[in-house]
């Protein structure tokens, strides 16, 4: 009975690799297709929090942990291991996304500070290039790697309303791209580009505040939801 169980397993186990082995190669199939999604994703986030590795290095990684596993839970005797593989093929994107989420909010509260002192570097350089520049060396990560990405930009031959329209695109963040939206538009239209960034920084840390009050005054009413609803699983 325990061979018949053990050679049950193995033939459950081969059948589901065969049928997403063959699903894999279909290039139309639905798996294949996330896994192109998954890819470009795990790409996009890879090069957002500047990590020097590539996709197909952190999926032989996957590969390696998902097929050590099984291995693992047989000499354990103890099957409950293969539930790991799950988390294991899904941490890495989550991991990732959770630290550009936390890199995005580091660069919107860097992102007053930085309009001050490009309003400041305006006064002295009418160039807005050099006041990026000048700017940059002032701020610390992550802002003043964003920056100095925008730098090489141009120095590569992008132009300035370009490499500031791309680090917008970087950063997925609504006040970083009202903050680039609004220099952008100062320039164009040629207006007094270091008043504006100064009104857009206030705005910036009246918003700040407002969002601190809005937390403050919400805190109270999640956590009387949460224990609500924990208290029913509590009485049972």
């Amino acid at each position: 009975t325990i061979a018949l169980g053990y050679a049950g397993l193995v033939l459950l186990v081969l059948g589901t690799t065969v049928a997403l082995a063959t699903m894999a190669l279909d290039p139309h199939s639905a798996i294949r297709k996330a896994h192109s999604r998954y890819c470009r994703e795990l790409e996009r986030q890879l090069r957002f929090l500047l990590i020097r590795r590539t996709v197909p290095e952190v999926a032989r990684y996957q590969l390696i942990a998902i097929g050590i596993t099984p291995v693992f839970s047989f000499f354990l005797d103890d099957w409950i291991y293969l539930l790991l593989i799950p988390p294991i093929a899904l941490a890495p994107y989550y991991v990732l996304k959770q630290r550009c989420v936390e890199r995005v909010r580091r660069v919107e509260a860097q992102l007053d500070s930085w309009l001050l002192m490009l309003s400041n570097a305006l006064k002295a350089s009418p160039s807005l290039g050099d006041a990026i520049n000048n700017s940059g060396k002032l701020m610390r990560p992550p802002m003043s790697e964003e920056l100095d990405l925008a730098l090489k930009e141009m120095h590569l031959g992008t132009p300035l309303d370009q490499a500031v329209l791309n680090m917008s695109q970087r950063i997925v963040s609504q006040s970083v791209s009202s903050a680039l939206a609004t220099i952008l538009v100062g320039r164009q239209t040629g207006g007094d580009l270091p008043k504006i960034l100064e009104e857009s920084a206030a705005t910036l840390r009246e918003m700040a505040r407002l969002e601190g009050v809005v937390r403050a005054k919400t805190a109270e009413g999640k956590s009387q939801a949460y224990v609500l609803g924990v208290i029913p699983f509590v009485l049972i």
